[in-house]
């Protein structure tokens, strides 16, 4: 048998059953589906950013020629890369956003990691 206390502190004592009964009560008066806000309008884009397994944003620097160039790496992209290379080069006002097809990943000349972390954030990835 488990005791527990009642709202005047005496010990009462409770079986199992009267225990699931008290949680099923309570499952039943809380309602199956959580409010939602239904003015927030969900947009969906050609293009998908998986975050990593940590949950941050893909999103790498690669410093090369003896830290004189620098470049910014956007990797796990799916769907449309063409539609995502030109909404970046919109956003960065960047001509230089290289599309590499095969890795599936944008490769931008110089350090914007934070310029476009901020804008994946934005957009909801």
């Amino acid at each position: 048998m488990l005791g527990i206390f009642s709202p005047n502190l005496a010990l009462v004592r409770s079986t199992p059953r009267s225990i699931l009964r008290a949680f099923q009560s309570t499952l039943a008066a809380t309602p199956a589906e959580p409010e939602t806000n239904r003015t927030a309008q969900s947009v969906t884009y050609p293009y998908y950013v998986r975050r990593t397994r940590f949950q941050s944003l893909p999103v790498y620097i690669d410093v090369r020629n003896g830290r004189t160039r620098k470049l910014t790496i956007l990797r796990r992209i799916d769907g449309d890369l063409g539609a995502l290379r030109a909404d970046i080069s919109k956003a960065l006002d960047e001509e230089s956003v290289v599309l590499k097809a095969i890795s599936r990943q944008l490769v931008i000349k110089g350090d914007r990691s934070t310029e476009l972390r901020k804008w994946l954030t934005e957009k909801g990835f």
